[in-house]
């Protein structure tokens, strides 16, 4: 088996026979889909045992709730060489008919591909400034997280996975992708990036990101420390990791805090004087952070937060009128 595609579904039953299908599980008897239930409540699990006794490659399993749970069911699972993650309400592409042969030629460790949110696409080939030095890439990842660091869009292998004894952080709500995949690709050897989309991303409004959760700043907090008890070995990633803080930090400020925004900006006031924040934000320089999408960080450097939140707020505005 070459690819096994793991499926977490947690009340999905709109899309998830789509993303199954996109798969091509069908039309490739070298790879298996691995859907994994994990406590839904309408019509998913007869959709997915429906679907699971039309292809003895298509297989039903289950899990306690929470996608860190199903993908770890997942992986403990699969039976292929290379595996990747699908999200239920998402399609997995196959450029040209191509990926059987990629992955049956690839001698790296990764293969990241370009991916399509809504209509734009993501393309990370093209941002990427030294494809062939893992260090280089990980500073990357690390800088820009929100375009680098999900773990889908991506195949990895699993000797690796087993071998690193890797699992998805079942007390992390929110960053557990991210913070899988910093530990798998300090693991690499080699990582190769394709100019191919393979991955079309579902902007939704029920996305978990989107939702407004009062606990949201503490399991942020949890992730960004998790991430950096993974690379205290690491000092060459101490200034990307700086970066990573405020982009989760924005993160946390466009997709959950700004969402209910009443007295939000004395509470930003007091979020940016927490240590992990502040001495962010202190440590990265004016001109790393002077750009459109970065200005918020630059009003909060200089205690300017009545000006950051109320950009906040107006990108909360215009993230709603894109997923209407």
């Amino acid at each position: 088996m070459l690819l096994s595609v793991i499926i977490p579904a947690y009340n999905c039953e709109k899309t998830i026979i789509r993303a199954i299908r996109s798969t091509e599980v069908y039309l490739d008897d070298q790879v298996e889909v691995i859907v994994v239930n994990n406590g839904s409540t309408d019509k998913t699990e007869l959709l997915i045992k429906q679907e699971a006794r039309k292809n003895s490659r298509i297989v039903y399993a289950e899990s306690k709730k929470g996608a860190s749970n199903a993908r770890n069911k997942g992986i403990k699972i699969a039976r292929a060489k290379w595996i990747t993650f699908l999200d239920a309400d998402d399609r997995l592409l196959n450029p040209n008919n191509k990926l059987e042969e990629l992955l049956v030629s690839a001698k790296e460790d990764l293969i990241v591909g370009n991916y399509i949110v809504n209509k734009s696409e993501i393309d990370l080939y093209s941002m990427t400034k030294s494809k062939n030095n893992c260090i280089s890439i990980i500073k990357q990842m690390l800088e820009n997280p929100t375009k680098y660091m999900t773990v889908w869009g991506k195949f990895y292998k699993i000797n690796l996975i087993r071998k690193g004894n890797l699992r998805f952080s079942e007390n992390l709500a929110y960053s557990e992708d991210s913070e899988f995949l910093i530990r798998y690709v300090l693991l690499c050897k080699k990582i190769r990036f394709i100019k191919e989309n393979i991955y079309n991303y579902t902007l939704s409004e029920n996305s978990t990101v989107r939702k407004y959760n009062p606990q949201m700043i503490h399991e942020y907090e949890k992730a960004i420390l998790q991430v950096k008890k993974d690379l205290n070995e690491y000092p060459e990633f101490e200034n990307s990791f700086k970066f990573f803080v405020l982009m989760q930090f924005n993160l946390m400020m466009v997709h959950h805090f700004f969402v209910k925004s009443n007295n939000k900006t004395s509470k930003l006031k007091q979020l940016c004087k927490k240590d992990y924040i502040r001495n962010a934000l202190e440590a990265i320089s004016l001109k790393n952070i002077l750009t459109p999408r970065l200005l918020p960080l630059v009003f909060c450097k200089y205690h300017l937060y009545l000006c950051a939140a109320t950009i906040y707020k107006l990108r909360v505005i215009q993230n709603n009128k894109k997923i209407r």
